[in-house]
């Protein structure tokens, strides 16, 4: 064999390899070592080193020596791609050199290793006799490619034949598999990477024996049984690690996961798979608001006969989400597997909906996936695909999804039809793109109907099924987006909302969100200055991080330093490089300090600022009681212990019971304070108390609308999730028969009444 990097095949590789990586450098997201780096590099590099060393090793002596070229191959051309990164990252400024350092190590560092370890064994084993026909040639070719393919073969079958995204694979590392969620962590890639380094060891000791004489292998009889010894027991330690897979958390089964949780209970439409400790009460709920929200989705996508049941995973919290199936903060479904993943997240659920559209709007869709795509059902438009679940399932809201387009088209920030509805979505932040498709879903389905809408989505081209370009269909979508009455307040919001960027547009997008998650753990178990360090750290990254600006405004409140905290604030307010909403933040903020130092009247000229920035009907009732508070004694020290917390403390919801009780007995007809308490028990579950209190808050006077209308709506609500349908539906009534309450919320509210009922059948 050549020497190393005199092999005219491996200086190929290696600059097939570099150019690549160098090409996709000068993307933001892969400058410099870092998750996307490293997944781009694990599918390029680890191939490369197979194929450059699978030539090389057709005439090594024996198959150790031959995997020995592999992995000094898999080695070099490792370096080379990090080095490509580190220049990338020495140009356009490194996020984390070190965590992204050692995702690039484990990851596609060692796959690389194995890429070429993987050709070396096929050179060496399946080379071609001289003088072989063409077909017998192309075998070699064949395995080569069959190692790196072999694993995303696996990796796929895994993802559509459980519930897992994400994918721990032996050449190209770490997959995460959810695009929205920045913060990713390869929990299990240290572990895994002990199985690689098994398999390795058990390559060159089990392959000591086989030699090439004459042309020919042969097996070596003069071996040192020992080390075959050793290679077996590497050989059964490897398969150890991949069959403790789901322990280590390298993959899951439906099984494996439906045996962690433990709990089971069925509904009249829906299969929940849960906790086993998870409270009945919330199970039940959930399993009511996830039959209703199937029938009313049917409904809408006009199914004329009920499909087979739903199955969702119900996890605690995004972290045991995370572990078992990959996705955090992002809510999954599965059409073809009619199954979505969620975690609690109260009731009604906010995302149940939406995620149930999609496995419901899969019945009008062939290929295996179950989604509207190209290329045999492989290439997905995210588009409709997003934009039928949205216009089925719409969040609550003051602004309609109308509403929200006709705001984005008067900023001038309505990304164009077939960008939309194309590959261009995923470079569109999530708030623009999934509203706008959600807006254009929802007016084709009122002007053309379920059918033609059922048809699109089942691989149909809009155009010839409209008989309208894409560019008329635009016209006439701004054109119906003129008529659509908009508040003019609601310009400010819409921008605050929509110019933030998507994941590809920010800096450093994972490492600042980690710095922020980290920075927020620290600050809540009140290690200040560790706090502080992360905060600054993503400051650093991202100058233009609003949130962690606003954390070093939180540490110091924590010490009890106010006049830094208010200077920070007045500070934020001032930079207008911060986005919209970040400085809205800091403006009630400094409301809040004046509040809690007593001063009512500067805390009302900050929270009258504030409301004249906002239609968000939830900010704005916050901001009525504070400002409320800042006018009545009586109601302050509670307001400020439940909303903003005391000089040199954080909001504590146990003094805060104590203080409304007080306040309760100095204005006895005052409903606010029992309304509040009930919000209280509405966010711990206890449905039950939380009606108690809401009809004693309802009985007595209420003088600010906006909370008026908030009991009237949380009543109906929990009404809705103690199966009381009579008083649900007397609470509606109520709530719809409001002038102040938005015409999107009160729809929200009635359907949420319509599609209550159905019983829970069986809990096991």
């Amino acid at each position: 064999m050549p020497p190393l990097f005199r092999s005219r095949v491996f200086r190929i590789a290696a600059g097939v390899g570099s150019l690549a990586l160098l090409a996709l450098g000068f993307l933001p997201l892969f400058a410099g070592p870092g998750y996307e780096a490293a997944l781009a590099a694990g599918l390029i590099l680890p191939l490369t080193a197979a194929f450059a060393t699978r030539r090389e090793a057709e005439d090594a002596p024996g198959a150790t020596d031959a995997l020995g070229r592999g992995v000094a191959n898999g080695l070099a051309l490792g370096c080379l791609g990090y080095a490509t990164m580190l220049l990338h990252g020495l140009r356009a400024g490194f996020c984390d050199a070190a965590t992204g350092s050692w995702m690039v190590v484990l990851g596609p560092g060692c796959g690389t290793v194995m890429g070429g370890a993987w050709g070396g064994l096929v050179g060496f084993f399946a080379k071609a006799p001289d003088g072989a026909r063409r077909a017998r040639r192309v075998w070699p070719f064949l395995l080569t490619l069959a190692g790196p393919l072999g694993g995303a073969l696996v990796s796929l079958g895994r993802f559509y034949t459980s519930p897992m995204i994400f994918a721990y694979d032996p050449f190209v590392g770490f997959f995460s598999g959810a695009l929205y969620d920045t913060v990713i962590t390869p929990r299990a890639l240290l572990t895994y990477r002990a199985g690689s380094l098994c398999s390795l060891v058990a390559a060159a000791l089990l392959g000591q024996p086989w030699v090439r004489r004459e042309g020919k292998i042969v097996r070596e009889t003069a071996v040192k049984h020992g080390l075959l010894l050793l290679g077996v027991g590497a050989f059964a330690a490897s398969l150890g690690v991949t069959l403790a897979g789901p322990e280590l958390g390298h993959y899951q089964t439906a099984d494996s996961i439906a045996e962690a949780l433990g709990g089971r209970t069925d509904g009249e439409r829906c299969e929940v798979i849960h906790p086993r400790a998870m409270p009945l009460r919330d199970v039940s709920r959930f399993v009511r608001d996830c039959d209703g929200q199937v029938r009313a989705v049917e409904a809408w996508l006009g199914v004329p006969e009920p499909g087979r049941p739903v199955r969702a995973y119900l996890f605690s919290d995004t972290e045991e989400k995370a572990a078992y199936m990959g996705a955090a903060g992002t809510e999954i479904a599965k059409p073809w597997r009619r199954e979505i993943y969620v975690h609690a997240a109260g009731f009604p659920h906010p995302s149940l909906g939406h995620e149930l559209a999609h496995v419901l709007a899969g019945d009008l869709a062939p290929g295996p996936f179950r989604i509207p795509a190209s290329v045999g059902g492989l290439l997905p438009n995210p588009g409709l695909i997003e934009g039928i679940a949205v216009a089925a399932s719409p969040k609550v809201s003051d602004l309609s999804l109308a509403q929200w387009a006709r705001a984005m088209k008067d900023l001038g920030l309505l990304p164009p039809l077939p960008r939309l509805f194309g590959l261009g979505f995923l470079a569109e932040s999530s708030s623009t793109a999934y509203t706008a498709a959600g807006a254009f879903v929802a007016w084709v389905r009122e002007t053309e109907g379920s059918g033609l809408l059922a048809r699109w989505y089942g691989g149909e081209e809009l155009p010839a099924l409209t008989g309208r370009s894409w560019g008329e269909l635009e016209a006439q979508f701004h054109a119906y987006l003129a008529t659509v009455p908009l508040p003019a307040e609601a310009l400010a919001q819409a921008r605050a909302r929509f110019e933030r960027p998507g994941v590809f547009g920010r800096a450093c997008p994972h490492e600042v969100d980690a710095c922020l998650e980290e920075a927020d753990a620290l600050l809540g178990a009140g290690d200040t200055t560790a706090a502080e360090r992360r905060y600054a750290d993503a400051a650093a990254l991202d100058p233009a991080s609003g949130s962690a600006r606003l954390g070093l405004v939180a540490v110091a409140l924590t010490r009890g330093d106010e006049g830094r905290a208010a200077e920070a604030l007045e500070a934020i307010v001032d930079d207008e490089g911060l986005p919209a909403g970040t400085r809205d933040q800091a403006v009630e903020q400094l409301g809040d300090r004046a509040l809690a130092a007593g001063d009512g009247e500067l805390a009302e000229t900050h929270y009258a600022a504030m409301a004249a920035r906002t239609t968000d009907e939830d900010r704005l009732r916050t901001l009525e009681v504070k400002r409320a508070a800042a006018k009545d004694p009586r109601a302050r020290a509670a307001v400020v212990e439940l909303l903003v917390g005391a000089p040199g403390r954080r909001p504590d919801r146990l003094r805060a019971a104590e203080l409304l009780g007080v306040w309760t007995t100095l204005a006895p007809d005052d409903g606010v304070p029992e309304y509040l308490l009930a919000r209280q028990f509405v966010g711990s579950g206890d449905f039950d108390e939380a009606a108690v209190r809401l009809e004693r808050a309802l009985a007595r006077t209420i003088a600010l609308p906006r909370v008026l209308a908030e009991a009237r709506r949380l009543a109906a609500t929990v009404a809705v999730g103690r199966g009381d349908r009579e008083a649900a539906q007397r609470h509606a009534d109520a709530y719809a028969g409001l002038p102040q309450v938005a015409l999107a919320r009160k729809d929200a509210l009635r359907e949420l009444v319509l599609r209550s009922g159905g019983a829970v059948s069986a809990v096991r």
